[in-house]
């Protein structure tokens, strides 16, 4: 008795680890892909006499990048014509090499999603089996929200002391170059998302998951003390 209660503990805290990654992955799929978030962070942090591309074209552009990061778009490049027809090309090679690195990012994102609902699905026939002792998977399942709240409350402090370290931290380990350090005076895309653009975007990613880490805390803590009854 005493294995299949620590044996349902260890399957309650995988759930919660599987299903803290599954939300994550699908907020970040979610916010990755909706040009409407785009569009507002654009505008609120890059203004168009600090991008000099004209805010007209502000619309199409979030668009153009939510789809390319969705899969819906094949090419990373925006175009449009002024003045006398002349025909502008916003992005230059490193630009878009450096993009397709951050659409694999997005690309894993999903296949981690799928991954992590397969996993959802054999812990669940796990904990079917163990339904006797079910009050131990919903305290494991508290128990492992908890240490991934920390792990969380530790990532947002860091954020907070020093968000450029933890940001230049990210990208040294998502890639294997340094196309991610552009330069203001020749690319686009760093005018178009500066800093304050990716505090906001992460600030609205943390505080969803957040949100979704409590209430599966709350409906592990009132499920546990319901089975104990």
């Amino acid at each position: 008795m005493k294995s299949n209660k620590l044996l349902a503990a260890l399957c309650g805290i995988l759930l919660s680890l599987a299903a803290s990654v599954a939300a994550l992955a699908f907020i970040l799929d979610g916010l990755g892909g909706s040009a409407p978030l785009m569009l507002q962070l654009m505008d609120k942090h890059a203004p168009a006499e600090a991008t000099r591309l004209p805010q007209k074209h502000y619309p199409a552009m979030a668009e153009m990048i939510t789809d390319y990061l969705s899969g819906r778009e094949k090419t990373f490049q925006f175009s449009f014509t002024e003045g006398e027809g002349i025909t502008y090309q916003c992005f230059n090679e490193k630009e878009q090499q450096h993009m397709a690195d951050v659409k694999a990012l997005f690309d894993l994102d999903r296949t981690v999603l799928l991954v992590a609902v397969l996993v959802l699905v054999l812990l669940g026939m796990l904990a079917w089996r163990l339904r006797l002792y079910r009050r131990w998977t919903a305290r494991g399942f508290l128990w492992g929200s908890l240490l991934v709240l920390a792990v969380l409350t530790a990532l947002a402090a860091w954020a907070a002391v020093d968000f450029d370290g933890l940001f230049i931290l990210f990208h040294r380990l998502s890639f294997t170059n340094e196309l991610w350090l552009l330069d203001p005076r020749t690319d686009l895309l760093i005018r178009l998302m500066p800093t304050a653009f990716f505090i906001h975007y992460a600030a609205i990613l943390g505080g969803t998951w957040l949100g979704l880490l409590l209430v599966m805390m709350a409906a592990a803590r009132y499920l546990s003390t319901r089975w104990k009854a």
